[in-house]
């Protein structure tokens, strides 16, 4: 039944090559017949022309689809001045080959030859037809007759060889070809007014009046470059747009459940994107071993039998690294499984996530279009869109089939969701990674659950949270376990669908960085062996972010492929979480510091004060503030300049967190060189011991620049309030600070002054 479709599509791959080669052919032979007639006593001129001509070669612009022949401006002058069809065949030819010289890719093959022949063999012609007319033409309108005339025998003897070869070669849809004649047509004939103004100018004034009224031509050509260019953001644009529409399109079809038509549906989605005539839809099943199903649109016509030998021979249903290929393009007899006998032009696509692979997507064309790089890169998109789907659609069937076959674990997998719903509330980390560990032993049954996060710089985990080791977490808390300690047992020996089952492990193969529970009894016969382990690793694309280790099912039974797929789920919803409070907490920090120095911010300072100042009020215990300023800080700015003084800033934030307690206090940029420090439970004695020490150790330091000998001592002045001796409010507090800060300025600098000390006596100062 296809020996007859074989038979047309071989005999257009001959015809094909035959037309390329019969034009060069008559190309050539046509310019030997000539040759006579070139006349030797105009070398000067035909030289002038050629480099004319190869000029208008180097200006054609592909505009609409179709390369504008600008050239006829410089060779129609050279069939109406010189009579000589030789003449014409030999500048076109020399022309176009300087012209492909002059250019980048400079490959002589069997398509740039017939290229180079059409344009020789239809000038040639066009010659012959006016050197056989009786009398060469005089005046204006004789000439532009005789012009117009030239250029239509031109166009239709071009327009036969070209069309002819686009549509053997399958080059452009044949529906295109009309349109791109009649384009070409009022192209050529626009380029009549040029060539009539070329020829009286040149009779008159020679070459520089030919010049001139080859202007245009040059202008012309610069126009429509820019033109192309917006035509080509254009199309780009509107390309982009398909491939959206295509892609919402695949996804209604693959999510809207197993319609009978909706591989049909893709096919015809695909065709709206790209020139498809055959598509074959691979996909690997999940319910029985190497089973694969085979579904053919189109003129598809290869038995599938043939297809699944070359999926298990090229072993392409195996899982291969995630940075292989994606797309590769195949022609003619290069490809190892023809869809169709009537095309030519393959792309294969693999339907893969970094989570699933899912089959393939076979695409043949008889048009060469198909494997253009644009296409490629749409098939590319398209194919990844469908994995996706294909993914969301694998996982939905596995979650139901796994309800279907154990009901007992419908209980399980609906408290899986809505934990995950519920982990992904938690914002602050801590809190998460108990929401994490906890949600797994409660809902999949495991006594012993530990969260570990990886930290790449140092390549080791980090214990994070754990449920069901209370009686061993103040030893494991936070413990850093060296990467490979647990890695290598990641092993293809150990793997069960992305996690690792370790079994059969003895006492001597532990270390002290195992998760090593109380229960370490008598290995239970076809059940979880005293020493197992099962190691879930989060990733989140190729990066690993951490690893759940799980420990003591309950009941004594090894995990079935069910409960590990589970996990898998929840982990990679975990991982999302995971990072989402990353960001979070990040988003958070940079929220509350300064920029400069990472002193928190005056909001959080005044945030925190309130909450501070309540807490105290409840439990009926003392709070102070300190606000501190640079001494003279303009003067340094404006001596040695602000990056200086930015340094100095940075430098005295951490002078003050060296006197102040980490975990309680609280030290913010209050403004410019202004700080602020919240001292909670902390009465005016030991605030000014605070702040007497945070003053000397300033005083005591000497800052060098990075450049320069000079050496710049640096003051603070400071001022003290406390609740409730001095204020019982916030904005009271933080005046009082603010004008013992002031007295303390005013009395002459590099002091401390509490509002709780009489009259404007300091409480330390040192002299200048």
């Amino acid at each position: 039944m296809t020996s007859a479709p074989a038979l047309d599509t071989s005999r257009r791959e001959q015809t094909f090559r035959i037309l390329q080669i019969a034009v060069v052919g008559s190309a050539a032979l046509l310019f030997l017949l000539e040759l006579p007639s070139i006349p030797s006593g105009r070398v000067l001129e035909l030289a002038f022309f050629t480099g004319l001509a190869t000029l208008a070669f180097r200006l054609r612009v592909r505009y609409a689809g179709n390369f504008l022949g600008l050239e006829a401006a410089a060779l129609v002058p050279v069939v109406l001045l010189f009579d000589s069809p030789g003449a014409a065949i030999l500048v076109c030819v020399a022309a176009d080959i300087l012209a492909k010289l002059l250019r980048r890719t400079r490959r002589l093959t069997l398509s740039t030859a017939f290229d180079l022949s059409q344009l020789a063999l239809s000038y040639g012609l066009a010659a012959r037809f006016f050197h056989a007319l009786a009398q060469p033409p005089s005046g204006p309108i004789a000439v532009a007759v005789a012009a117009a005339m030239v250029l239509l025998v031109f166009f239709f003897i071009n327009t036969l060889l070209v069309f002819g070869y686009l549509e053997l070669g399958r080059l452009v849809p044949t529906d295109r070809l009309l349109g791109m004649g009649l384009f070409q047509l009022v192209a050529l004939l626009l380029v009549v007014p040029i060539v009539v103004l070329e020829i009286l100018t040149y009779n008159h004034y020679g070459v520089l009046g030919l010049l001139l009224a080859f202007f245009p031509v040059v202008l012309t050509s610069f126009v429509l470059r820019g033109f192309s260019s917006m035509e080509e953001k254009y199309a780009r644009v509107a390309r982009e747009n398909r491939e959206l529409e295509v892609m919402r399109e695949i996804s209604n079809i693959f999510s809207l459940g197993a319609r009978p038509d909706r591989y049909r549906r893709a096919f015809e989605a695909l065709r709206g994107l790209l020139p498809v005539e055959a598509m074959a839809f691979v996909e690997w099943l999940d319910d029985a071993e190497d089973a694969i199903e085979i579904h053919l649109e189109g003129s598809a016509a290869v038995g599938r039998q043939e297809i699944r030998d070359w999926v298990k021979r090229r072993r392409l249903d195996e899982v291969l690294d995630v940075t292989a290929e994606s797309v590769w393009s195949r022609t003619g007899g290069e490809r190892e499984v023809a869809l169709s006998p009537t095309t030519r032009h393959q792309l294969v696509a693999r339907l893969s996530t970094y989570e699933l692979h899912t089959g393939l997507l076979v695409l043949e064309s008889s048009y060469a279009a198909l494997q253009t790089p644009a296409a490629i890169n749409s098939l590319r998109a398209l194919a990844g869109q469908m994995a996706l789907v294909l993914q969301d659609r694998a996982i939905r069937a596995q979650v139901q089939e796994l309800s279907i076959r154990n009901r007992e674990r419908a209980e399980t997998l609906g408290q899986i969701l809505e934990i995950s719903n519920e982990v992904k509330r938690h914002l602050t980390p801590d809190n998460l990674f108990q929401s994490i560990v906890s949600a797994v032993g409660r809902s999949l049954g495991f006594d012993a659950v530990l969260l570990s996060l990886y930290v790449p710089e140092r390549d080791l985990f980090v214990r994070r949270a754990q449920y069901g080791l209370d009686h061993r977490w103040a030893e494991i808390q936070g413990q850093e376990v060296p990467a490979p300690e647990l890695t290598r047992h990641w092993t293809e020996r150990n793997r069960v669908s992305k996690s690792y089952f370790v079994r059969e492990r003895t006492s001597d193969e532990l270390t002290r960085f195992d998760v090593v529970t109380a229960r370490r009894g008598r290995a239970i016969s076809n059940g979880w062996r005293p020493y197992d382990m099962l190691f879930i690793p989060l990733h989140s694309g190729d990066r690993l972010v951490g690893c759940l280790s799980v420990d003591e099912p309950r009941g004594g039974q090894a995990p079935t492929l069910e409960t590990i797929q589970a996990l898998e789920i929840f982990a990679n919803q975990a991982v999302t979480a995971i990072e989402n409070a990353r960001r979070y907490s990040d988003a958070k920090e940079q929220s509350i510091r300064d920029g400069l120095t990472g002193a928190y911010n005056h909001r959080h300072f005044q945030e925190t004060l309130q909450r501070e100042l309540g807490r105290a009020e409840r439990q009926g215990r003392p709070l102070s503030v300190l606000m501190l300023d640079i001494d003279d800080f303009k003067a340094i700015n404006d001596r040695y300049g602000h990056p200086v003084g930015d340094a100095i800033l940075e430098r005295i934030v951490a002078e003050i967190r060296s006197e102040v307690r980490g975990d309680m206090d609280l030290v913010a940029r209050y403004g410019g060189e202004e700080f602020a420090v919240i001292l909670p439970e902390t009465p005016t004695e030991v605030a000014a011991d605070v702040a007497e020490r945070i003053r000397r150790r300033i005083d005591e330091r000497l800052f060098r620049p990075p450049e320069g000998e000079d050496v710049i001592r640096v003051t603070v002045s400071i001022g003290l309030a406390a609740y409730p001796d001095d204020a019982s409010t916030k904005k009271e507090l933080v005046e009082k600070a603010d004008s013992a800060l002031y007295r303390a300025k005013r009395g002459g600098k590099n002091a401390v002054v509490s509002t709780a000390r009489p009259g404007d006596e300091p409480l330390s100062t040192l002299p200048h």
